[in-house]
């Protein structure tokens, strides 16, 4: 008996897509959320699951406790995934 290898998506659609991800995020969060609650957020990174469902969103913050800026983010996240949407033109865009 052989071993099943898993199937993988390919590695480059997965990286660009993760780019545009972070770039298009990072011009909705700079548009969308109120720096004086959130302080000034920079995005160092976005991880997509194999799948593409779901979007794990690194970032750094000035000017605020980062557990802030995390509540903030998390509150938006359902705001900033249907913005996404409309700037993707994928059928499926992740839970952020």
């Amino acid at each position: 008996m052989g071993r099943h290898k898993q199937k993988k998506l390919p590695a480059g659609r997965n990286v660009r897509l993760a780019d545009q991800i972070q770039k298009d995020l990072a011009t909705l969060i700079q548009r969308e959320i109120d720096v004086s609650r959130a302080g000034l957020i920079t995005l160092t990174g976005v991880e997509l699951s194999a799948d593409y469902a779901h979007a794990k969103v690194y970032f750094t913050v000035m000017g605020a406790e980062p557990e802030a800026a995390t509540a903030v983010l998390n509150e938006k996240s359902g705001w900033l995934h249907s913005l996404l949407f409309k700037l993707l033109h994928i059928h499926t865009v992740p839970t952020l």
